[in-house]
């Protein structure tokens, strides 16, 4: 067996990868593993982001299991949902927002949730949307603030649901479906 290949396979075991399909890159990575600066995970995923051809894919998304903006009031150990969020976005944050990551999708909490484009927790136009999209989970995530965060412009943990994008060279298009009465109950457009 190639040392390529065994590369691969750890890649791929790991949660880590890059593929293209249609105008979309896709990137993930393992929230499981060390993402800190430096590591083995981040430098992967530097290369990763560093080689996608903007003309041929010009949309990149980026996803993860556990999400790095969450409305949520799980801050209780080393492990809860702020404080791997605040990780990763102090580790991960910068590389998303210098190679031009378009939609950031994770999931972990069982809701859905959608940001601004949010750069360091604030509203700025030329930074990732950041969706949770763990609403089609066996219960849902209750666990919410009174008072949604400044970034968050939806957080439903109410409803069962699923989501859908399509994609052009220059738009891309996602939506939230709720199961209950198969509507549309949130949908943004991404424009290059």
């Amino acid at each position: 067996m190639s040392i390529q290949l065994l590369v691969l396979m750890c890649n791929l075991l790991c949660g880590r990868y890059g593929v293209s399909y249609g105008n979309i890159h896709f990137i993930s990575m393992s929230t499981e593993h060390d993402w800190s600066v430096g590591s083995e995970q981040t430098t992967f995923l530097e290369h990763l982001l560093s080689s996608v051809d903007r003309s041929q894919t010009p949309w990149l998304v980026f996803a993860g299991h556990r999400p790095m903006y969450i409305d949520s009031t799980n801050d209780a150990n080393q492990g809860s949902d702020l404080t791997v969020a605040k990780s990763l976005k102090k580790h991960l944050e910068p590389l998303l927002k210098s190679y031009g990551v378009d939609l950031a999708m994770w999931g972990h909490h069982h809701s859905y949730q959608r940001t601004c484009p949010v750069y360091k927790e604030l509203c700025t136009s030329s930074a990732p949307t950041h969706v949770v999209i763990g609403m089609g989970g066996q219960s849902l995530s209750h666990d919410v603030k009174s008072v949604k965060p400044s970034w968050a412009v939806v957080v439903d943990d109410q409803h069962f649901g699923y989501s859908r994008f399509e994609a052009n060279g220059t738009h891309l298009k996602f939506m939230y479906i709720r199961n209950d009465d198969g509507q549309i109950h949130d949908q943004f457009t991404l424009v290059k």
